[in-house]
Formats: structure tokens, sequence, C-alpha cells
């Protein structure tokens, strides 16, 4: 039974690999260190890291604008957010509304990007942000707009939330001037890099990333002192990126596409992996 704590549906979300995640802590001897992802979309795995006690703390950072203005109102205003989740009309009428804000998300201010973000996030078919709505237009599809929409269950996650924002910072810095800081950071932080997918990425994600963008990251991400990996969908031009250091491909279901499709994980030199990896759907050393 999978477990979801975030209220963000996400593609490419990464709470199925918390078993291994989870095991690495363990075989590093990391519990109770901090925790970032310095391309948190959902969020979904670093907050089931912290609820289960894995990690101290979590830094959640997204260049994106809709998605920091979203975690930036459940951590600032989540009272009022929920009331609002509360109140809503979960209808097309309010999609259309919040789909227009949303294309004008540079001039508008963070609290409203944030419900329009949440709102077409919770309706449109995978969460996808500038896709379509589930059921179509004319909601003449199986599932209707509400479909993904529980307001009770949304807005208990958003609670449990509240209850540990003290632990929780989030950001809106570039992914690399993102871990750049983190770098400089004094105490024990794990690095979860998981950036726009290399191949889709355009399709799925608000700010994707062109091959320039790739090549500076995987730069910067060899300079960290800090422990890291790194996960991306399995191509040569990525493997050619990180060519001297070890990686392992496996299988994980892609909810955005709904097929299983190769994964990779790149890690540092530090981290161990030989027994976290067992809890992966055919791993592979490549």
């Amino acid at each position: 039974m999978s477990i979801y704590y975030s209220p963000l549906r996400y593609p490419g979300g990464k709470n199925c690999i918390f078993p291994f995640v989870s095991r690495l802590f363990y075989e590093n001897e990391l519990i109770g260190t901090r925790y970032a992802e310095p391309y948190a979309g959902g969020s979904g795995l670093a907050l089931r890291l912290l609820f289960e006690g894995y990690v101290d703390h979590i830094y959640i950072n997204d260049l994106d604008k809709s998605i920091y203005s979203f975690w930036k109102a459940v951590i600032n205003r989540p009272d009022e957010f929920c009331q609002w989740i509360e109140d809503v009309d979960v209808s097309i009428p309010n999609w259309k509304e919040y789909r227009k804000i949303q294309k004008r998300s540079e001039n508008e201010n963070n609290f409203e990007l944030a419900k329009a973000t949440f709102f077409l996030n919770r309706t449109n078919v995978s969460g996808v942000i500038k896709g379509g709505v589930i059921g179509g237009i004319n909601q003449k599809g199986k599932y209707k707009i509400d479909a993904r929409f529980n307001k009770l269950d949304l807005i208990n996650r958003i609670q449990k939330i509240k209850n540990v924002k003290n632990r929780i910072s989030v950001s809106n810095l570039d992914g690399i001037k993102f871990i750049k800081k983190l770098d400089s950071k004094k105490e024990e932080i794990f690095i979860y890099l998981d950036p726009p997918y290399y191949q889709k990425g355009a399709e799925l994600y608000m700010n994707f990333y062109s091959k320039k963008d790739h090549e500076k990251l995987s730069k910067k991400v060899k300079e960290l002192k800090k422990k890291w990996i790194v996960s991306y969908d399995n191509h040569d031009f990525i493997l050619n990126l990180y060519g001297e250091n070890r990686k392992l491909v496996y299988k994980l279901s892609q909810s955005a596409s709904n097929r299983v499709g190769n994964e990779l994980f790149v890690f540092s030199e530090e981290v161990d992996f030989s027994n976290s990896m067992t809890s992966l759907n055919s791993p592979a050393l490549c």
C-alpha cells in the first residue's frame, strides 16, 4: 500500500523509491541528518523521510514560481489555505479561472498563484499543471474534475505539514545556486537531486532543462563536498555526463505516462549502496 504525505500529484514523483532511500540512510549511518531536494516538486519523498523519522530537517527548493508559491503558502498560511480548499467549488468555470491565473503567473501574487497551482494539479490529468482537465472540458470522461480532489484528505495532509513547519525550509533558487549554498553550510546535509527528465522534461515541467543546463549541473554536482545522489531517465547523454561516477539503472513505474521505464541513479564517492540497491526493481550496475 502506497503512503502519500504530499498534497501535490507530481509527474515523476519519487515517493516510490522510499524503500531504497530509507535503506540507504541506514547503510550510510545518515539517520537524523538534514536532507535537501534542489528540484523538490511534490516533495513526497522528502516529507516521508521527515515524518517517518529518517531526517531531522528538509530543504525544499524549486525554481518554478508556481510550485514555490504553493509550498510557501502551506508553510506560512496553512489554515487560510485549508479554508480555501474547504470552500472552493471544484468546477469547470473555476478551472478556467485558475488556468488564466497560472498563465499570468509572473504577475500574480504568491498566494493566488498557490491556489491556482494546487487546483490545477489536483484537477488535471496526472497532475500536469499545463495539461488537460480530468474528464475533459465537457466532463464526458469516466472520471470527473473532482476525482482527485478529496477535500478532507488534502486538508489533513496540509495540517500534518503545519505541525512540522519549523523543520521545513522553502526556497526559490536555481538548482545550481541552491546546491552551492547548501555546500557552504557546516551541518551535514544529504542532497538528492532529481532534475527534469532529459527526454520528456519539456512535456512535464514548467521549468525544463536544455542540454547546456544538464551539463552545467553535472559539473557543479561533481564539485560538491556533501554526500549526494542524482536520479535521471536513462539516456546515453546522461550516462556520458557522469561517465566516471558509479551508476545503476532500475525499473520505475512512471505515473505521468503510465509505463515502466529504466531510470538511473548516480552516486557520490562516499555513498554506499550495495545493500540498498536490492530494494529496487531490477537494479543493475552500469
